[in-house]
């Protein structure tokens, strides 16, 4: 009955572990939906903000054909100026003012020959359409006087100074005027316009952050968190180093101390990133994650303490069934198993050490002191050699007074031996017994084509030439041991 009752209560033990795998399995799985979605809904979101961004481009191209069909109109009217009043054209200060009134920066005039001769920059006199790629531009103007022409935003020849030139002939042909703006200012905020636009234009979802980078420097030009803009992608905690931002490149990442998915993508001259706080993007799962979690822990333990007090009690049953009572030590059915699971695992390794111990004068003891005495002698022998070859191996009580031990030490097998009977003349001193123990010993090493028993006999040889020298040098009757 009781064993009915353990096996069913472990059997519902198992069950509620399979539940709650199968719960959390489930939540898992959720999770990753979860992920996936929010990777899908950046997508979307990444997609609008190109569209948005391709339609604010095609509006700054419009403005920029505007600007140019402006600049020529006023190279036009610079010119008519002139043609009006020829002697202005030879006066800087004239000139200056006629700047100021078509509301230009500087005025270049050209003779025929496409070079410099005057204007408000009295450095650039003599600069002509061969003089770099930028003035190059302008070349055409020489084969064709009904040319007017307008460059987009380009360094100039002088200093690498961004600037807008248009130029046009005047009416008989004989000076081409150019004039020059630097609208760098008025571009610039357009596209800072532009961009915070295209953020405030974008749908709002809670977790959710949108930001536009330049590419070049990773500075975030606008974002739906106004505390990110200005920043660069990396300070706050993006880092798309080593990313294909080709394609949608997809990472989970940390900012302003949040867990988030994000989605980067690089469009044109910007790098556009979504983030989604994971939190906000598992809001829906978090609470039964917790309870799953805590459930299968509790699972877990329940079925810890069975596996431990069985496993236990089954180690106990082992070591009970392997172990001499007297001395602790392993017993010759734990001997045998052993030796036979060595001879199995070949090669034997060279370090394999096989010692045989036998006791000297015990039977003398058992006989005049009693077995008491005996027994104190087989303890100390025990203790003696545990603390000499323990570390190194397992030792063996294999019959009354009979040991032996299997170690694989990392020092010479002499010292081990010597050092053990230097620890039994010390139990001898402090116990006051003479603690004499014959020993002998072979090392795999030195006897490579040799099985483990036949290892033995040699350990056993050694042993008893040992303790005949013992006899022999104590005169002593072997019979009487």
């Amino acid at each position: 009955m009781k064993n009915r009752k353990y096996n069913a209560f472990l059997l519902s033990m198992v069950t509620v572990c399979i539940i709650a795998i199968l719960i959390g399995f489930e939540l898992f799985i959720q999770v990753s939906s979860n992920r996936r979605q929010a990777y899908q809904t950046a997508g979307i979101l990444a997609n609008q903000v190109v569209t948005l961004i391709e339609n604010n481009n095609e509006k700054i191209k419009l403005h920029t054909e505007s600007l140019k069909e402006d600049y020529i109109t006023r190279a036009k009217a610079v010119a008519y100026i002139i043609d009006q009043n020829v002697k202005l054209s030879y006066s800087k200060e004239e000139l200056l003012k006629i700047a100021d009134l078509t509301m230009v920066d500087e005025i270049h005039l050209f003779n025929v020959q496409g070079s410099i001769y005057a204007g408000t920059v009295p450095k650039y006199y003599g600069y002509n359409f061969d003089s770099g790629e930028q003035m190059s531009y302008f070349k055409p103007m020489l084969t064709d006087k009904t040319l007017s022409m307008c460059q987009d935003v380009t360094p100039n020849t002088a200093e690498s100074k961004l600037m807008m030139y248009a130029i046009c002939w005047n009416d008989d042909g004989t000076r081409m005027i150019q004039v020059g703006i630097e609208p760098l200012r008025l571009i610039g905020e357009l596209n800072a316009n532009e961009i915070t636009e295209v953020v405030a234009g974008m749908p709002s979802y809670s977790g959710v952050d949108i930001m536009i980078a330049d590419s070049a420097t990773g500075r975030i030009e606008g974002s739906t968190i106004t505390a990110h803009e200005g920043k660069t992608l990396k300070a706050i905690g993006i880092d798309l180093s080593g990313l294909d931002l080709s394609d949608d490149a997809e990472f989970s990442s940390k900012v302003d101390g949040n867990g988030v998915y994000c989605l980067a993508k690089r469009y044109g001259g910007y790098t556009i990133v979504i983030t989604d706080i994971k939190a906000a993007a598992n809001e829906n799962v978090v609470r039964p994650i917790i309870l799953t979690f805590l459930y299968v822990v509790a699972a877990v333990m329940i079925i810890y303490v069975i596996v431990r007090n069985m496993t236990t009690q089954i180690i106990e049953e082992q070591k009970l069934s392997n172990t001499d009572q007297l001395t602790g030590l392993y017993n010759r059915r734990a001997y045998e198993n052993d030796l036979e699971e060595f001879s199995k695992k070949l090669p034997i390794p060279d370090s394999f050490t096989y010692i045989s111990f036998d006791l000297n004068g015990l039977k003398n003891v058992n006989d005049n002191l009693g077995h008491d005495a005996g027994d104190k002698l087989i303890k100390g022998a025990a203790e003696c050699m545990r603390q000499a070859v323990g570390k190194y191996g397992r030792i063996y009580r294999i019959g009354g007074d009979e040991f032996a031990s299997v170690i694989f030490p990392d020092k010479p097998v002499a010292d081990i031996v010597n050092g053990f009977k230097t620890i039994c003349e010390g139990w001898s001193q402090v116990n006051g017994s003479d603690l004499k123990i014959a020993c002998g010993y072979v090392v795999a090493g030195e006897h490579k084509e040799l099985s483990i028993e036949e290892l033995s006999k040699i350990a056993d040889s050694e042993m008893y030439k040992d303790k005949e020298q013992y006899y022999l040098t104590n005169r002593i009757d072997r019979r009487k041991k």
